[in-house]
């Protein structure tokens, strides 16, 4: 019987089966093992706008809606908003709850607010309905950071932590004009002129005094505790500008990370921690520094102008407000540090607030609600 043997044709197209075949296996276990989920994307819808001037809306909510609102507006969850010299609080539906003119300063958040001049005293505190709920029988400059009431004295060394019944709790008084100030759950952080940061504990006791240095005039633009109480970020002096994130541990700070700028500013700063300590934001000549608390991957997103509220969604997206002369800016930086966008407009005054997964814009005397969805 004659053997027959593979032509060189026949072994030419089974190697080329072979082949095809491995590929085919490689391509689908390639498509299986580098298959990853695409990230989410961020989408603006359009809500509604209301006048604060007028206190209407320009697209009429149903009757239903406006019935159930009214019965809720008393437990509402109500958001401040500052406008030129009008302020008051407004629904997340758009109903103008209270608002009021003023005519120097106005000290505004979730809690309280306070109208006050140079030499108000006493100071009265209101509640977002306009009721009196205390007063301070001091002078000064009242602050409030959600239901933290603060009172700079005149001099800008001093400053007192309010009760909610407008009594003093306690009083620190520092050597130097206080620079930069910030509040959290956990502590207190004062920033001071000759370029001292001083952080307290809630009853006013003095934990750690760090003086960042660094440069030829220490004094200290913007600073900010985390909500842990753990770290501390400050933006620091002239001819040797840079930006310190420092750890506290045992009464003493550690400086974890800082950069030198190549280029300084001559004003106030804004620094700001995530809710949950990840990051650190901080504005800069380039715009808005973005740094990593456990990494240390520091990334500056380029803004124009000036920086004047950075605010978190629920997602951990961040916003940004700023003004270059009459435009005003909103841009969007993603966890990471990731620049998404930006939207501008032209105002005389605006602001700025995040709540329950919407954006709310107030732009001269209106305001309008713009949802975030995340897809």
């Amino acid at each position: 019987m004659k053997n027959e043997g593979m032509s060189p044709a026949d072994g030419a197209r089974r190697k080329r089966r072979i082949l095809l075949s491995s590929v085919a296996v490689l391509c689908v276990v390639y498509i299986f093992a580098a298959a990853r989920p695409l990230s989410r994307e961020i989408h603006f819808v359009p809500g509604w706008t209301i006048d604060a001037d007028k206190s209407t809306r320009t697209d009429r909510i149903a009757s239903v809606e406006e019935k159930s609102e009214a019965k809720a507006e008393k437990k509402a969850d109500l958001i401040p908003f500052k406008l030129g010299q009008l302020a008051g609080y407004f629904t997340k539906n758009g109903r103008i709850v209270s608002r009021v003119t003023f005519p120097y300063k106005a000290a505004v958040s979730r809690s309280f607010y306070s109208l006050y001049e140079t030499h108000s005293n006493p100071i009265q505190i209101f509640s977002p309905d306009g009721e009196k709920i205390a007063q301070i029988e001091k002078t000064g400059f009242p602050f409030f950071d959600g239901d933290r009431i603060f009172l700079f004295l005149p001099g800008g060394g001093a400053f007192s932590s309010i009760a909610r019944d407008g009594s003093v709790d306690w009083t620190y008084e520092g050597s130097s004009p206080v620079t930069a100030f910030s509040s959290s759950k956990s502590g207190i952080l004062a920033g001071y002129a000759d370029g001292t940061l001083i952080s307290f504990d809630g009853g006013g006791k003095p934990l750690c005094t760090f003086f960042p240095g660094g440069s030829e005039i220490p004094v200290i633009l913007g600073a900010a505790i985390s909500n842990s109480g753990r770290l501390v970020a400050a933006v620091c002096g002239h001819d040797g500008q840079r930006m310190v994130l420092a750890s506290l541990e045992s009464g003493g700070a550690k400086v974890v990370f800082h950069k030198y700028f190549d280029e300084e500013v001559n004003t106030q700063m804004l620094v700001k921690f995530k809710s949950d300590d990840s990051q650190v934001y901080y504005s800069c000549s380039g715009g808005v520094g973005v740094l990593d608390c456990r990494t240390f991957r520091d990334t500056v997103i380029p803004i124009s102008g000036t920086v004047l509220s950075i605010q978190e969604d629920e997602e951990g997206t961040a916003f940004v407000l700023s003004r270059d002369s009459d435009e005003y800016a909103v841009s969007v930086i993603e966890s990471g540090g990731i620049y998404s966008g930006s939207f501008s407009f032209e105002a005389r005054t605006a602001f700025m607030s995040v709540d329950s997964g919407s954006l709310f814009v107030g732009h001269d005397s209106k305001i309008s609600r713009i949802d975030i969805e995340h897809k």
